[in-house]
């Protein structure tokens, strides 16, 4: 697809769903790539976070913003249970999840019409836009694997060198 020779919304779309099915998403998902089960839920204390959490967050709020918000589907989101789990959830399962969650948000935003950017939805908890919601979910997205390739640099020093260049030079 040639970016330059679309309408803005269409563009604002197809750079959204670029960045977070394909771009962000396959940080996270080398990341887990490198780790093991018990790096994944190691957390520095009780009131930090394990990547498995993050995992878990970026799926949930993925499908709620995205796939709820923006494309109508009926998930009902925990957000508080993203956080809580304790749990080894095995890296497949997490995996799994995410890429549920990423396949549905393909889906939506390739679908999405570009008229309705600027409507407001429905199903958001304060009034927004639909752009506003893609745009602040791609945002939270990208803070949440950063903190994801962060951790993972911290338990396994080597595993992940140059993984923006790797993934972003595969595309070209």
């Amino acid at each position: 697809m040639n970016i330059n020779r679309i309408s803005l919304p269409a563009n604002f779309l197809e750079m959204s769903r670029q960045r977070l099915v394909m771009h962000l998403t396959k940080q996270i998902t080398a990341c887990l790539d490198a780790l093991n089960d018990q790096m994944i839920w190691w957390r520095a204390n009780e009131k930090s976070n394990a990547i498995g959490n993050l995992v878990l967050h970026c799926a949930g709020s993925t499908r709620h913003h995205i796939g709820h918000v923006v494309g109508g589907t009926d998930f009902i989101r925990n957000r508080d249970a993203e956080f809580a789990e304790r749990e080894e959830i095995p890296k497949s399962d997490l995996l799994a999840r995410l890429t549920f969650a990423v396949n549905e948000a393909d889906e939506v935003l390739k679908t999405f019409n570009p008229g309705k950017l600027l409507e407001t939805p429905s199903r958001g908890t304060r009034p927004t836009s639909y752009m506003e919601t893609i745009d602040y979910q791609l945002i939270h997205y990208s803070v949440h694997t950063g903190q994801i390739v962060f951790a993972t640099k911290m338990l396994k020093a080597d595993a992940i060198d140059d993984i923006w260049r790797k993934i972003s030079s595969r595309k070209r």
